[in-house]
């Protein structure tokens, strides 16, 4: 069972062809009972990152070579209700799409409590059956609840046709989940500025960044980003072809973010055609700027031994084999032992952030 879809700037499968491949599959479980087999679904599923290959145009992606795939079996006791459940979602997404529905993950889990074990649980079987059917989750019409928050110059309209102009939050509004509520994209923005953590937008949005730097776009995904702040992002790379500068933590998880937005993630190589943004200028924190800008002592932390494992992990992926500056700051954490956070800056003074750092770096990176 094989399903392939060439890369675009969000999706080209439509809905009746999803139908489609979820009515194979259904037939394809009815087949094997019929002739008393045991029913099966497979699908490619990614453990390590030498399943992967890295190209500068679409980023992480499956590797044919090392591709492996993992098998939920109805008549295997660890598996059967794996297998039932898949069962489940495939038929509520037929159905959802049918109706021309959305619904959440946590609208499932409340719906049918005794059947998952927790949240989690669910997240894991709709990337199954995703990357089961080769669609992209936001295409199976459930979708995990937004997170992400923008501000600055930049107006959108959702399904319905509410406009929702950034510039007039002083706080950020929500970016929707799904492309269908990011419609009629219009910016006159000059470049984007992702923030990893929400405390530092919200101190960025405070200062009127935007105002001082403006035009410009800020983005949060409050952490690690949602799929919902991956594809705003990219849809405004792809529609403007805006500079986009990251601002992260100087440690292995604010890197490993960055690498989330710029070249994609492992659980979802299937899709990060549609997420990935190859475009992202990494400003800071730099590692290498720990030393260079003096930070006092007080406002650091040393690396813990999973930071360390992290790091060496980052080194040997497929994105850092040919970017020797990445490796070169991953190598300054590790040299130095410590590792800060944005709030770091703080101890140089309480706007220099906004007013110093961001704006050196920034004028630096459009020239």
């Amino acid at each position: 069972m094989a399903f392939h879809s060439p890369p675009s700037a969000v999706s080209v499968i439509s809905q009746e062809e999803i139908l489609k491949r979820i009515e194979f599959v259904c037939l394809d479980v009815l087949r094997s009972i019929c002739s008393e087999n045991a029913p099966e679904f497979s699908f490619p599923r990614h453990s390590a990152w030498s399943e992967l290959k890295f190209d500068n145009i679409i980023s992480l992606n499956s590797s044919s070579l090392n591709m492996s795939f993992t098998k939920v079996r109805f008549d295997k006791r660890q598996s059967a209700k794996k297998f039932a459940t898949m069962l489940k979602i495939l038929k509520l997404i037929y159905r959802l799409i049918q109706e021309k529905r959305f619904c959440t993950k946590r609208d499932i889990f409340y719906q049918y409590p005794d059947l998952y074990n927790c949240q989690s649980s669910i997240d894991k079987i709709v990337d199954d059956v995703a990357c089961m059917l080769q669609v992209p989750r936001w295409d199976l019409h459930i979708l995990a609840t937004s997170k992400g928050l923008v501000g600055g110059s930049v107006q959108f309209t959702d399904e319905e046709g509410t406009q929702f102009d950034c510039s007039c939050s002083t706080v950020g509004l929500q970016i929707p989940a799904h492309y269908k509520d990011m419609q009629n994209l219009c910016t006159s923005a000059n470049f984007v500025l992702v923030v990893e953590k929400d405390a530092s937008f919200q101190k960025l949005m405070g200062e009127q960044f935007c105002q001082k730097m403006g035009p410009c776009i800020l983005i949060t995904g409050k952490g690690f980003p949602d799929n919902g702040t991956r594809l705003f992002l990219r849809l405004l790379w792809t529609t403007y072809h805006l500079p986009i500068f990251v601002l992260v933590d100087a440690d292995p998880h604010g890197i490993e973010i960055m690498a989330v937005y710029k070249f994609g993630s492992m659980n979802q190589a299937y899709e990060n055609q549609h997420l990935a943004t190859p475009s992202i200028h990494w400003i800071g924190i730099l590692p290498e700027d720990i030393y260079k800008l003096h930070i006092p002592q007080s406002a650091l932390s040393p690396l813990t031994p999973r930071d360390v494992q992290k790091c060496k992990s980052l080194k040997v992926r497929p994105y850092c084999k040919d970017d020797k500056g990445l490796i070169a700051q991953v190598d300054v954490l590790l040299e130095n032992d410590v590792k800060a956070e944005i709030q770091c800056l703080d101890a140089i003074s309480s706007t220099y952030l906004c007013d110093v750092y961001l704006s050196n770096k920034i004028n630096i990176g459009l020239k």
